[in-house]
C-alpha cells in the first residue's frame, strides 16, 4: 500500500516539474514574443513619414488630384469660349491701308473702322478714310446701319451663341463637381482600407505569434510526453496558413497606401501614414426626407433641368430662324475730293437698301426646328430616367447602410461568443481534458470574426460618405 502512494507521488511530482518546465519555456516564448513587437513599432516610427488625417487627405486630394486639375482646366477653357463668344458685341477697331499701282498713277490710301453690333442684331460702323492719287489728296467720313427686319432679329437670336457657351460652363462646372465627390469618396475609401488591412496585419501578425507558440509548446510538451506529434502538425498548420493570410494583408496594404498616393499625387517613394475616425455614428433619416433632399441637391437633376431650358431655348431659335432673311442697310458718307483746297467734308452721299438672301423652302430650317423639338423632348425624358436613378440610388445606400449596422450587431455577438469558447477551450486545455486543437479552433473563430467586424464596420463607415453623395450633400457646391 505504502509503495503505491508512493508511486502515486513520484508522478505528480514528476508531472508538476513537467509543468514547471513548460511555463518557463513558455514565458520565454512572450518575452521574445513582446521584444519583437516592441522594436517592430520601434521601425514603425519613421520621421520620414507623412502624417496625414481625413480631412487632411480630402483637401489634398481637392487640390493636386490630376484628374481634378484636367477637370479645371476644361472649365477654363470654356469660360475662355465664353469670353470669345461675347467679345462678338465688343466694339472693333479695324485699321486698313492699302498701296497700289497703274499704268497712270500710284495709289495711297489710309483708315480706320469702328464697328459695333447690338444685342437686338443692328451693326453700326464708322469709317474715316483718307487716300492720295497722283497729287491730290481725298477723304471721307462713312456712316452705316444695318438692322435685319426679320430674321436675326431680337436678342434672343444674337445671344445665342453667347448662351450656347454659357450652357457650356455650367455643365463644365457640374462636371468638375462631379469629379471633386468622385476623387472625394475614393480618398475616403483609400483611407479606411489602409486602416482595415493595417489593422488586419495587426490581427494576423498577433494570431501568427500565438500560433508559434503553440507550435512550440506542442514541441516542448511532446518531448515531455504530454502531447502528440498530431498537436504539433496542427499548430503548424494553421500557422502556414495565417502567415499566408499575412502576407497577402500586407500586400494589400501596400496596394491601398500606393493607390492613395495616386489619389493625392504623392510619390510613391514616400510613406504616408493616415488616421481617421472608426466611432460608428447611426445614420437616422427617412426614406421620404432622404428622397426631398437628393431632389434638391443633386448635381446630375440640376444638369438635366439646364439641359431642357437649354433644348427649348434652342428650339426657339431653330423656329426663329424659319423666317426669311430680310436686311435694311442704310449708309451716309461725307468726303471731299481735294482735300488741299477744301479742309472739311463738303460732300455727301446717302443710300437705304432692303437685302435679302433666302431660300424659298427653307428646307433645312424647317428640319432643324423639327429635330430641335425631338432633342426637347429626349431632354424630359432624361430627367425623369435620371430622378428615377437617383431614388435608386438613395435607396440603395439607405438600405446597404441598414444592412451594415445588422452586420455589426452579428460580428460583436460572434466575437462574444467566440470570446466565451475560447475561455473554456483554455480552461480544458490547462486541466488537461483537451488538445490544442480546440482552442486553435477558438482562437480561429475569433480572428475570423474580428475580421468581419473590422470590414463592416469600416464598411458602414464609408457607406455614410456614399450616402451623403448620393444626397448631394458630400461637399459644398462652390
Amino acid at each position: 500500500m505504502s509503495d503505491q502512494f508512493c508511486n502515486r507521488t513520484d508522478k505528480r511530482l514528476h508531472y508538476r516539474l513537467k509543468c514547471f518546465i513548460t511555463l518557463l519555456l513558455l514565458t520565454a516564448l512572450n518575452l521574445s514574443g513582446f521584444l519583437s513587437d516592441t522594436q517592430a513599432q520601434e521601425n514603425d516610427n519613421d520621421s520620414s513619414a507623412i502624417f496625414l488625417n481625413l480631412e487632411q487627405v480630402i483637401a489634398l486630394a481637392l487640390e493636386t488630384n490630376r484628374s481634378l486639375i484636367s477637370s479645371g482646366a476644361g472649365v477654363e477653357s470654356q469660360k475662355l469660349s465664353l469670353h470669345t463668344a461675347e467679345s462678338e458685341f465688343d466694339v472693333k477697331i479695324r485699321p486698313s491701308a492699302n498701296a497700289g499701282i497703274s499704268d497712270s498713277e500710284g495709289i495711297l490710301g489710309a483708315g480706320i473702322s469702328l464697328e459695333k453690333k447690338f444685342q437686338v442684331g443692328t451693326k453700326v460702323s464708322v469709317s474715316p478714310h483718307i487716300g492720295k492719287s497722283e497729287e491730290e489728296y481725298s477723304g471721307s467720313l462713312g456712316l452705316s446701319f444695318e438692322v435685319p427686319l426679320l430674321r436675326g432679329f431680337g436678342g434672343k437670336a444674337n445671344l445665342d451663341k453667347t448662351e450656347r457657351s454659357r450652357f457650356s460652363v455650367r455643365s463644365a462646372e457640374r462636371s468638375f463637381y462631379l469629379s471633386q465627390v468622385s476623387v472625394v469618396l475614393d480618398a475616403v475609401s483609400a483611407v479606411y482600407d489602409i486602416i482595415k488591412q493595417k489593422e488586419l496585419v495587426r490581427l494576423f501578425d498577433s494570431q501568427v505569434g500565438r500560433l508559434k507558440q503553440h507550435a512550440e509548446t506542442a514541441k516542448i510538451k511532446e518531448k515531455v510526453g504530454l502531447a502528440s506529434p498530431l498537436d504539433i502538425f496542427r499548430a503548424e498548420i494553421r500557422l502556414k496558413d495565417v502567415e499566408d493570410s499575412l502576407s497577402s494583408a500586407k500586400e494589400a496594404l501596400r496596394n491601398a497606401g500606393d493607390r492613395l498616393k495616386l489619389i493625392v499625387a504623392i510619390p510613391l517613394e514616400r510613406r504616408v501614414e493616415v488616421s481617421a475616425r472608426t466611432e460608428i455614428e447611426n445614420v437616422r433619416i427617412s426614406p421620404e426626407e432622404a428622397f426631398n433632399i437628393a431632389l434638391n441637391n443633386r448635381m446630375e437633376l440640376k444638369q438635366s433641368q439646364d439641359e431642357i431650358h437649354e433644348a427649348e431655348r434652342r428650339s426657339d431659335i431653330a423656329k426663329h430662324n424659319i423666317l426669311p432673311q430680310l436686311d435694311m442697310v442704310m449708309s451716309y458718307e461725307r468726303y471731299a475730293q481735294d482735300l488741299e483746297q477744301s479742309m472739311g467734308f463738303n460732300e455727301n452721299r446717302w443710300s437705304i437698301n432692303l437685302v435679302s438672301n433666302t431660300d424659298i423652302a427653307r428646307t433645312s430650317e424647317k428640319a432643324d426646328f423639327q429635330q430641335s423639338l425631338i432633342t426637347a423632348r429626349t431632354a424630359r425624358l432624361n430627367l425623369e430616367a435620371k430622378r428615377d436613378e437617383v431614388m435608386r440610388e438613395v435607396r440603395r445606400e439607405s438600405a446597404s447602410l441598414s444592412k451594415s449596422q445588422e452586420r455589426i450587431l452579428i460580428r460583436k455577438k460572434q466575437i462574444a461568443q467566440a470570446e466565451g469558447k475560447l475561455a473554456l477551450s483554455k480552461i480544458k486545455f490547462n486541466h488537461g481534458m483537451a488538445d490544442n486543437f480546440d482552442i486553435i479552433e477558438a482562437e480561429t473563430e475569433l480572428q475570423q470574426a474580428r475580421v468581419n467586424l473590422l470590414s463592416a464596420e469600416t464598411e458602414y463607415i464609408v457607406g455614410t460618405y456614399r450616402m451623403r453623395a448620393a444626397l448631394g450633400t458630400l461637399i459644398s457646391e462652390n
